[in-house]
């Protein structure tokens, strides 16, 4: 009955699906390709060389699991989230809530099952860009053959099944303690109050924040060579406090921005103040949501800043810190247009009431801004805050003083992270206005 449920349950939705398939190939792909590069050392004659290749496959490979974690389960937990009332009406014909739990994980399951054919074919490729680009760049003897064969394989599989199955866990909790008489309305999205889940993550978020404090001092006190092996350790433990407390950052961040949003939103598609309010109305329910993008453009921006300022103090970047740098800001930009993607498709039936209430097309869009510069601002603060508590206490041994980057460049972080989530937000509003406007 469970496994039905669940291929029902993806035939159904398969836009929502869509976003954790995404995000669970985009995973993989980096796992094999990291472990593939992490194969390839062992061919090199050189000790110390080879020893550098292991140590950098292996740590691409340790980042990518913990990204891979946290994105795959914020991913899960929207696409949970949106099937709310259909987990209501489960519990109103009798499912348990060790029922819902195991539909959520067989959804997981065979959500992850065809991501890994198509990201191992797609880390090959990666995998083979990177052999080259280290060749070419005289970091990997040319004579060294590329050597992938199924450990990375069997490595992606691992990772997406731990992550996809964990993520489930996590998401399932509030889908198994749904009501049936949520079924009746939207009883779900408008409960408040702190739940024991808002109380766990405000508990492993300040347990993150004093752990990413303790590592910090350590490292600054450790040997100053390894300080930049240790250097993503620190800033991944910053990013937990930040991904736990994501619902709490989206929630203040909206609250500081109604009035932006009110200069931004025309208050005249439904008469006088009234648009405007509403307008702030949604940007609070939805706060909860939203935070699900606030992590990964945190991590866009924690790591970015913290390469480039390594790579503005280097006298001559290496090709490696250029690809790592590239590679991450691509991993965490895509999970966070995949997840504003999801967040904005989920809402064509309520585009549709706007504009059946005489909403504007335009009001309907200044809204949609705003909630993306909400994102934006959420994200980018976050991370910005994660950049700067790492580096200025160890930005001298890493060479990643945050001093080291001009005004241009956070601003330009800033530009790149608010066109990311417009693009993103706005990209399924066209058909949502066009079906609404069909009678």
């Amino acid at each position: 009955m469970t496994t039905g449920l669940a291929r029902a349950s993806v035939r159904a939705r398969p836009a929502s699906f869509a976003g954790v398939f995404s995000v669970l190939v985009l995973s993989a792909t980096v796992v094999v390709a990291s472990v593939a590069m992490l194969r390839t050392a062992s061919g090199v004659r050189q000790p110390a060389l080879r020893e550098e290749l292991a140590t950098m496959g292996a740590g691409f490979t340790v980042v990518t699991c913990y990204l891979s974690v946290f994105v795959i389960a914020q991913v899960m937990a929207l696409a949970v989230a949106q099937r709310a009332r259909e987990h209501a009406v489960l519990r109103a014909v009798g499912a348990s809530p060790w029922q819902i739990r195991r539909a959520v994980a067989a959804e997981a399951l065979l959500t992850a099952v065809p991501a890994l054919p198509v990201g191992y074919v797609l880390g090959r490729l990666l995998a083979a860009g990177w052999r080259d680009g280290m060749a070419a760049h005289g970091l990997l003897p040319d004579q060294v053959p590329l050597v992938v064969g199924l450990p990375p394989l069997l490595a992606a599989g691992g990772v997406l099944v731990v992550t996809s199955q964990l993520g489930g866990l996590l998401a399932a909790h509030r889908a198994a303690r749904a009501r049936p008489a949520d079924a009746l309305g939207d009883a779900a999205g408008a409960r408040r109050g702190l739940s024991v889940v808002d109380v766990l993550r405000g508990v492993v978020a300040l347990l993150a924040l004093g752990g990413g404090a303790a590592l910090t001092a350590l490292t600054a006190a450790g040997p100053r060579a390894e300080v930049g092996e240790r250097l993503p350790l620190v800033l991944l433990a910053h990013l937990v406090a930040v991904g736990c407390a994501g619902p709490l950052l989206a929630r203040v961040t909206a609250r500081l921005s109604v009035r932006p949003v009110r200069l931004v939103t025309a208050p005249r598609a439904l008469g006088g103040g009234a648009a405007t309010e509403l307008a702030g109305a949604q940007i609070r329910a939805r706060a909860r949501r939203l935070s699900s993008a606030v992590t990964p453009v945190a991590l866009v921006v924690a790591f970015s800043l913290v390469k480039l300022a390594a790579l503005a103090e280097a006298a001559e970047p290496s090709w490696i810190d250029l690809f790592a740098t590239a590679l991450y800001a691509v991993f965490a930009a895509l999970a966070a247009a995949n997840t504003l993607v999801m967040l904005s498709a989920e809402r064509g039936a309520e585009v549709a009431l706007l504009r059946a209430v005489g909403a504007g097309a335009g009001q309907v869009v200044r809204t949609r801004l705003a909630e993306a510069a909400i994102v934006t601002a959420a994200g980018f603060g976050a991370g910005a805050a994660v950049a700067v508590a790492v580096t200025l206490p160890l930005g001298d041994a890493a060479g990643a003083s945050p001093g080291a980057l001009p005004a241009t460049t956070w601003a330009g972080t800033g530009a790149a992270v608010l066109a990311l989530a417009l693009a993103a937000t706005l990209a399924p509003l066209p058909r949502q206005l066009r079906r609404a406007a069909t009678p």
